[in-house]
């Protein structure tokens, strides 16, 4: 509850100040045009664009909703990429990363992965990690990073344990075998 709470007063945060106009307009432009047309066709992200889905938990699966839709999601890949950056563990991977891009990527991943209505384009994550020489410590510090995100965040245990699931899961995709054993 308390992080539904959360996620309703960073809602109400969101619409204050000169900033609005500014955000509203980037959305439009962000949208191709879904926000000026009103329609309720889920957004998706072609790899090289910030979207989202429309606002509210439209179709989303259980975790998604249970999430808080697109901006609890947001608020949970604000504070973990915040401690990806900082993890000294893993950080090297990171040095030449648009953190906005990024961010905007894990969103709209997450997003679907967690059954919400937006939907991923971007490159695969074996292509993105390729070559990043990434072995399973490193792996294992991005999942301590995104736990400790979600209890900041006061996402439920529940919800914890299903969303990390889900990121163990694309382990095969990002973590590269060391030199000398068979390719994934």
């Amino acid at each position: 509850m308390r992080f539904q709470q959360a996620v309703a007063a960073r809602r109400r945060r969101a619409w204050r100040g000169p900033a609005l106009v500014l955000g509203l307009a980037l959305c439009a432009f962000v949208a191709d045009g879904c926000f000026l047309a009103g329609t309720s066709e889920s957004t998706t992200t072609d790899g090289d664009g910030e979207s989202g889905p429309p606002p509210g938990p439209s179709s989303g699966s259980a975790l998604y909703v249970r999430l808080g839709g697109v901006d609890g999601i947001r608020a949970v890949v604000d504070e973990m990429v915040s401690r990806i950056a900082a993890d000294r563990r893993i950080q090297r991977f990171f040095v030449d990363t648009d953190f906005r891009r990024f961010k905007s990527q894990l969103v709209v991943q997450l997003c679907e992965l967690s059954g919400g209505p937006c939907r991923y384009r971007g490159r695969s994550m074996t292509a993105v990690h390729r070559g990043r020489r990434i072995r399973p410590a490193q792996f294992e510090a991005m999942l301590e990073d995104a736990r400790d995100a979600l209890k900041v965040a006061q996402v439920g245990e529940r919800e914890r344990h299903e969303l990390l699931s889900i990121l163990r899961g694309l382990k095969p995709e990002i973590v590269e075998p060391p030199p000398g054993e068979p390719d994934r």
